[in-house]
């Protein structure tokens, strides 16, 4: 789990913070014999979207990224 309390919003003179927000990020891997092993990883579980940045420059406004899955297969060979 992790917790962004607000980053500064750049949008104005007066001091003030982007929205608080929580994302949920999972790992889970199993060995399968000797060489196999397989993995799943998945980032911002609830698909939640939430401003990161609205500074003006080159870089624009960005935003969080949406629900990432990846899945790993990995194979040691011997020499």
């Amino acid at each position: 789990m992790y917790y962004g309390s607000g980053f500064t919003d750049g949008s104005s003179d007066i001091p003030a913070h982007l929205g608080e927000h929580t994302t949920f990020d999972l790992s889970l891997g199993k060995a399968i014999g000797e060489n196999l092993s397989i993995g799943v990883t998945a980032l911002n579980l609830a698909n939640r979207r939430f401003l990161l940045d609205n500074s003006e420059t080159f870089g624009g406004t960005h935003y969080a990224d949406p629900r990432q899955i990846y899945v790993q297969v990995r194979y040691r060979f011997h020499y």
